[in-house]
């Protein structure tokens, strides 16, 4: 909280108590996400014959789709649709329920 009145109060005085506009301003919202895997990225592949690429861009997909309020299948080509979709059927309920 108190992070954010610093914020707050460093918006305030560049822009004079909003005074001076902020017309070329942009905002940039950062989401980050970490994987954890309980074995090292090769065993996974190897041991459990199960690609780990294909987790984080499930997820990547689901967040971009909560963020931009998208169905994951409008933020994908075409081909790239095709081969996520091969993988994550589940995404396609997910990007049913964003429509």
């Amino acid at each position: 909280p108190d992070l954010v009145m610093e914020a707050f109060d460093l918006l305030d005085a560049i822009t004079k108590s909003g005074a001076l506009p902020l017309s070329h301003a942009t905002l940039h919202i950062v989401v980050a996400a970490t994987h954890c895997f309980d074995k090292t990225v090769t065993e996974t592949v190897i041991q459990e014959n199960v690609n780990p690429i294909e987790k984080v861009e499930r997820s990547s997909l689901i967040m971009a789709s909560a963020v931009h309020q998208k169905a994951a299948s409008a933020l994908m080509n075409d081909s790239s649709c095709a081969r996520v979709l091969a993988h994550s059927p589940q995404l396609e309920d997910v990007s049913e329920k964003v429509k």
